[in-house]
């Protein structure tokens, strides 16, 4: 349609048409800015979104410090003597990372011309790892924890624990100390 004709016959048109036209254009206009407020896409920064994003080898250092931190303690046990320890981990040190997630959703309704409705409802959720500047300038993850290596058992050799009361007071003190059930704990005597 050619803009020209439509001006001339808009300026032609009767205060009643140009009411009408003024009042579907208003019409128009509010639905456009109330679908825009009811489909825009939320964004959500869930705390639950954490993900698992690095894992770090600390074995050695983690299982060395219990066993110096094990060893000076059951060394103070009543009849003890001499001990050593040995204490081996089931996994590595994990770090938790804090993740921006934005999660949009949205809905569309439509109808045919057959008298059928459909309605498509399209999903994004987009995942980003939360990162801060250090005083170098370079860009690090923020991290909200890190998971400790799991105890996967734990070796006491003490020169008094031939005598059974010192065994099982070594064999309790581990357990206290590291929340481990006893099947992961060995209390032997020394030669």
């Amino acid at each position: 349609m050619d803009f020209n004709k439509l001006k001339q016959k808009i300026l032609k048109a009767d205060n009643k048409t140009i009411q009408d036209l003024t009042v579907i254009f208003i019409i128009g206009l509010i639905i456009l800015i109330g679908a825009s407020i009811f489909f825009k896409p939320k964004p959500t920064n869930k705390s639950s979104d954490k993900q698992m994003v690095e894992t770090q080898i600390t074995n050695e250092d983690y299982a060395s410090k219990l066993e110096s931190e094990l060893k000076e303690i059951l060394s103070k046990i009543h009849g003890a003597g001499n001990v050593d320890v040995l204490v081996t981990l089931d996994s590595d040190e994990e770090v938790v990372a804090a993740m921006d997630t934005v999660q949009s959703e949205t809905t569309t309704n439509e109808k045919d011309s057959n008298g059928g409705t459909r309605t498509t409802i399209q999903s994004e959720t987009d995942n980003k790892i939360v990162t801060s500047q250090n005083t170098s300038g370079e860009n690090q993850p923020m991290i909200l924890k890190k998971v400790m290596p799991e105890v996967r058992g734990v070796v006491v050799v003490a020169d008094g624990a031939k005598d059974p009361n010192v065994q099982y007071e070594l064999m309790t003190a581990v357990e206290t100390a590291l929340g481990i059930p006893a099947y992961k704990v060995k209390v032997v005597s020394s030669k």
